[in-house]
């Protein structure tokens, strides 16, 4: 199963992170690990590569994990889009696949 914890700081979402598979099907045809793979991804992507913006994470086989606690405020609210996008994929996922991944929102 896929765990997907989000970390809530005054309204914004500042953390994210992902564990383990989806075990949906075998390797390499498992479409909801690489669904969960995908968005997760380009949320990374859309935050270094089209907001520019330096992202302290960590991309592991089973693992994705990114802060932005560090950053400015300002550019905490720039990256809220993405990764408010990111959220709402992931939980639509868990409707039709709740055996497979399950979102939690923490707030700290």
């Amino acid at each position: 199963m896929i765990r997907a914890v989000f970390k809530k700081r005054c309204c914004n979402l500042v953390s994210v992170s992902l564990q383990g598979h989806a075990e949906w099907s075998k390797q390499g045809y498992d479409l909801v690990c690489s669904a969960v793979s995908a968005v997760s991804q380009s949320t990374v992507i859309g935050i270094t590569e089209v907001l520019k913006l330096n992202l302290d994470y960590s991309i592991k086989n089973g693992f994705l994990n990114f802060s932005l606690e560090d950053m400015k405020e300002e550019d905490i609210l720039k990256c809220q889009v993405l990764v408010e996008t990111m959220l709402f994929a992931l939980k639509s996922m868990e409707i039709n696949y709740s055996k497979y991944i399950n979102v939690k929102i923490e707030e700290v």
